[in-house]
């Protein structure tokens, strides 16, 4: 036997595998496939359990957003409810707080848009089921909801769709601004009325002037603007004091809301100023009467501060279409009218003219011009000799203000004062006057003049300024003059409008070394026990008495009168305004100190006046012999 035979029989002879091999290699596929199907299982039972735990936690997330949700709901202010094909389904405290629903149920089932009052209903249906119904948000909007009781509740509000209990429904939002509107409400109020009276203030009275010129325009109608200032109303506040000043013009208020129509308009304008639109239509009763009516109203007495006080009113009315359809020009020549009424003699009232438009233009004009007059310098002092009964010399001057105007020439004191006045030029114009009559009088010292004292009026506000006393100091020590050179004229009412404050300022300028006079005296109504604590140094006795000292018996007597009387207190006396011998030879004869006027000299310039003080003038006294 070859090798080769050898081997192919080894293979064909070598042993089989017992069965037991076979079984347990059988055994191990099946074991390896358990294990690896348990594996599987244990991988499949895992990935299940992290199912159920994520399936666990996320219902319990959603639970808990559906409990803050509806703890958010119940909670929240804003009312909340739900309808479903129109029908409350759902409220929440708010919602039930804000419709002032009894109980939780009250409510449920009812038609929503019983909500709504009935005029809003058609607007709200229309936002609720068409833009809601189309998938939009319903923008947030002012509305009212009624509540169970049928009062009104201003909310702001808005709606959106959303799935509810598996129907398709309307949640409404609504929050509620009664108060918001309240205060907005009361912000418009203080806007548009005046604090002290409830009255319309100056806007409103304009924005409703403004409405009622077209609507008068088209029914070819008439309407009337009245403006009132109250007549002395700063002497009830100087005197009883504020406090009783407003309650005046609160009973002013009252009353002018009763002598009108409930559709006319009485404003406040600020201080004493009371406005009124008398609207369309007027009817058979004109502007005219109810003025009258008005002025009647206020004439009667009123209590105030324990006592009765009469308070009358000057009034000025415009008309439209006569006097223009602009609002700002009816109440502004209402206004002129009113100030004409003052100057006529207050307690009652003027129509508004053209002329009056002319002379408020020129009084324009005027003010201007004077503002312009002492950038310029154009004021000039003319002076008019005060002579003495006993010996005729001059022992005196009076400084009168002249205006020589480039555009108007020379103008009337009388013209331009009370523009001065009124538009509180006066103090400085004062001060000028002050100023240039003692340049002049250094001027006529230095050249050797035989200079007298110089009497300069005094404006009631001059008077008043606080600066008055360092002015009149600085001045003199300006020009070197002595004050005994200068002389202060006071009107009467100046120095009784506060008494106290008068005499201590008048003490303090008698300190200073100058001598004072009372002006116009008689024409006033001073207090005697006043008068005899003034440390003045001289009467004036004013002109209108003067003028019919001749031909009228009171006048005489008054002149008379007043002449003892300041010889009583130790004063002087000097007349203005003497024009006659008669004159002149009455005041003698009832020992007038001084006078001045015509007879002797009209007011000169400087040149004229320096003239007579070089040369010596003096009135011959033959007359009086």
């Amino acid at each position: 036997m070859t090798p080769s035979d050898f081997s192919n029989n080894a293979a064909v002879d070598a042993p089989r595998a017992p069965p037991s091999t076979v079984a347990s290699r059988s055994l191990l596929r099946e074991r390896a496939a358990r294990k690896e199907a348990e594996t599987l299982l244990e991988q499949k039972s895992r990935e299940l359990y992290d199912i159920n735990q994520n399936l666990r936690r996320l219902n319990t997330h959603i639970e808990e957003s559906e409990a803050r949700y509806r703890t958010l709901v119940e909670l929240i202010p804003d009312a909340i409810w739900i309808h479903t094909d129109g029908r409350i389904v759902f409220m929440n405290p708010a919602a039930l707080h804000l419709f002032g629903a009894r109980a939780g149920d009250e409510l449920l089932g009812t038609a929503a848009i019983d909500r709504v009052p009935p005029e809003s209903r058609a607007q709200m249906a229309e936002g609720t089921y068409h833009d809601i119904a189309a998938a939009q948000l319903m923008p947030r909007s002012a509305l009212q909801v009624l509540r169970c009781d049928g009062e009104p509740v201003d909310v702001e509000y808005f709606g959106c769709r959303i799935w509810f209990n598996n129907a398709d429904s309307v949640m409404s939002v609504a929050h509620d601004v009664t108060e918001r509107r309240l205060h907005e409400k009361a912000i418009e109020h203080q806007a548009t009325h005046d604090q002290l009276t409830g009255l319309p203030n100056r806007a409103l009275f304009l924005d409703r002037l403004a409405h009622a010129i077209p609507r008068a325009e088209r029914r070819k109608e008439r309407i009337a603007v009245v403006f009132l200032d109250l007549d002395k109303f700063k002497q009830v506040n100087d005197t009883l004091g504020h406090a009783i000043g407003d309650e005046l013009l609160r009973t002013v208020a009252d009353t002018l809301r009763h002598c009108v129509r409930d559709f006319d308009t009485v404003a406040r304008l600020g201080g004493d100023e009371f406005v009124l639109l008398l609207d369309s239509p007027l009817g058979d009763t004109t502007p005219g009467m109810i003025a009258e009516r008005i002025g009647a109203r206020l004439a009667r007495p009123v209590m105030l501060a324990g006592q009765e006080h009469v308070i009358t009113g000057s009034m000025g009315l415009s008309l439209f279409p006569d006097d223009g359809n602009d609002p700002e020009n009816l109440l502004r020549q209402a206004d002129i009218a009113m100030y004409r009424a003052k100057e006529a003699g207050r307690n009652g009232f003027q129509f508004f003219t053209q002329e009056m438009q002319s002379r408020l233009d020129a009084r324009v004009t005027l003010e201007r011009g004077l503002l312009r007059a002492l950038e310029r310098d154009e004021f000039v002092l003319h002076y008019q000799p005060q002579v003495d009964l006993a010996s005729g010399r001059i022992v005196g001057l009076e400084a009168l203000l002249r205006w020589q105007s480039p555009e108007l020439g020379l103008v009337p004191p009388m013209q331009f004062i009370p523009v001065a006045e009124e538009s509180n030029l006066i103090t400085a114009i004062g001060t000028w006057v002050l100023d240039k009559a003692c340049a002049t009088l250094r001027a006529w010292r230095d050249a050797g003049l035989p200079v007298v004292p110089v009497a300069v009026n005094v404006a009631a506000s001059q008077f008043a300024h606080q600066d008055l006393e360092a002015t009149l100091r600085g001045v003199l020590e300006k020009h070197g003059v002595d004050p005994a050179l200068i002389e202060f004229e006071l009107t009467e009412s100046l120095s009784m409008e506060d008494p106290e404050a008068s005499i201590a300022m008048m003490h303090r300028l008698k300190a200073i070394g100058i001598a004072m006079a009372i002006d116009d005296f008689g024409t006033g109504y001073s207090n005697l026990s006043y008068l005899k604590r003034f440390p003045v140094d001289k009467l004036k006795i004013d002109q209108s008495f003067t003028r019919g000292l001749v031909n009228d018996a009171e006048d005489r007597s008054i002149v008379t009168a007043v002449i003892r009387l300041a010889h009583s207190l130790g004063l002087r006396t000097i007349a203005e305004g003497v024009e006659t011998e008669g004159q002149l030879r009455l005041l003698a004869a009832q020992g007038c100190d001084e006078i001045q006027g015509y007879y002797f000299s009209r007011p000169l310039p400087e040149a004229g006046i320096v003239a007579m003080l070089r040369d010596g003038v003096t009135m011959t006294l033959d007359v009086l012999r």
